[in-house]
């Protein structure tokens, strides 16, 4: 039994949730920037932004499971290798502007010894997890979506 009864028509739920969608994704770029300029500008540690770090990775998994669920991988791409290393790179190159500035910032060695080497190293290493969880779920969705399409093939 529903608590409360719904009252909006078709029209009116589509659009409630195109607002809910845009929302959603504003709130969780907002919050990821937020983490970072804290962590890079104001210089505060991991402990004082753990509380907004956890409702990231809640809404970054949840949202993850539900897509792949329902056999989605993106809006802009297909699942593909194209489509991992290019999201791949794009994670490494982000990881290694992160650490070089946060290392800049506490005034650590970024010239191109063994400070440049250890942020190429951290960039390549996030690329390859990047590239191989992507590779997980891209293999989850295709399996997803076969699964799904016999389904509906079944019940027609």
């Amino acid at each position: 039994m529903r608590l409360f009864k719904k009252v909006v028509d078709e029209r009116e739920e589509m659009e409630m949730m195109r607002v809910e969608h845009v929302m959603f994704w504003l709130v969780f770029w907002a919050l990821l920037i937020s983490i970072f300029v804290q962590l890079l500008g104001m210089k505060a540690t991991f402990r004082q932004v753990s509380g907004e770090w956890t409702v990231f990775m809640l809404m970054a998994l949840g949202t993850t499971i539900g897509e792949v669920r329902g056999g989605h991988f993106d809006y802009t791409s297909r699942p593909g290798w194209k489509a991992y290393l290019l999201y791949s790179v794009a994670a490494a190159l982000a990881v290694m502007v992160l650490t070089y500035v946060r290392r800049s910032v506490a005034g650590y060695d970024t010239t191109f010894s063994d400070g440049f080497l250890l942020i190429l190293i951290f960039g390549m290493f996030s690329g390859v997890v990047t590239f191989a969880c992507l590779s997980a779920a891209g293999r989850i969705v295709k399996c997803r979506r076969k699964k799904l399409e016999k389904q509906f093939d079944e019940e027609k």
